[in-house]
């Protein structure tokens, strides 16, 4: 991984900082504040585990199916928002949302104990609030042919949607990530329409569209305009949260790569 050691170096806490050049499951700068990385450890452990809740929630509804389809689609959902949480966030982060990868990174030296903490804490805070918003979205849902769902669940549903996929857009460009946008964004998706009970539209246009669609993926315009509003109000939270996770962004000069390494430095221990 083409470590680099700087023993001089100093962090933001005053502790030694360990620096590394492509280095996974590091932060681009460890110099970030502790709260912004660990804030960003929070928010895709709340997310991550709406996937999985409302993944579980669709697999356990499939009582019908083929034995083991109900566990495909849960590993299925849980696979794809990692993928996409760890592309978009892992430049600010590490893009851990496990505290067992931030302690044994810790145990190895490469982590120092505040910045543990606090990336613990957060994860185990992050899971909980999304484990309580993925139960209250699905707990009472009955789903059969012809049902409708319960207004609050619409709102909540395609705003949190809508939100994780806008994360994950601009996690991607704001990083530097570009390349890997279109394969985070499709990952997410994926996990999502699985997670969401709304079917995680997401797209006003998609939604607008889905009022002259047939099957499915057909709309009726009152729940249209529900969708259309939440997916707005998704976008301004994410816009919110995009900012304090990447507070200032510069475009790179023409010819300049894409790489995600925004700075010299690839922290490690703070």
């Amino acid at each position: 991984m083409n470590a680099i050691r700087d023993r001089g170096n100093q962090s933001p806490a005053g502790g030694s900082t360990l620096l590394r050049q492509d280095a996974c499951f590091f932060e681009a700068d460890a110099r970030t504040a502790l709260t912004r990385r660990a804030g960003v450890e929070g928010i895709g452990t709340l997310m991550l585990m709406l996937a999985i809740v409302g993944s579980g929630q669709m697999s356990a509804r499939l009582a019908g199916a083929p034995s083991g389809l109900g566990l495909l689609i849960a590993a299925l959902a849980t696979a794809g928002a990692l993928i996409g949480l760890i592309v978009s966030f892992g430049a600010a982060s590490g893009g851990h949302f496990n505290p067992l990868i931030t302690l044994l990174q810790w145990l190895r030296g490469e982590r120092g104990t505040a910045c543990t903490v606090a990336y613990v804490a957060a994860q185990l805070a992050g899971g909980v609030i999304g484990a309580m918003l993925g139960s209250h979205m699905t707990v009472q849902i009955e789903f059969h042919a012809g049902s409708v769902l319960p207004i609050h669940v619409v709102i909540a549903s395609e705003m949190l949607a809508s939100a994780g996929l806008m994360l994950v857009v601009f996690g991607c460009s704001r990083s530097g990530r570009t390349e890997t946008g279109p394969f985070a964004v499709g990952a997410w998706l994926a996990a999502a329409i699985i997670a969401m009970p709304s079917m995680s539209y997401a797209n006003p246009a998609v939604t607008i569209a889905a009022l002259f669609a047939s099957g499915p993926a057909a709309l009726q315009g009152s729940t249209a305009a529900w969708f259309v509003l939440a997916e707005l109000a998704g976008a301004l939270f994410a816009l919110l949260l995009v900012n304090l996770v990447y507070p200032t962004w510069e475009p790179s000069e023409p010819g300049e790569a894409h790489s995600g390494n925004a700075g010299n430095n690839r922290g490690a221990k703070t």
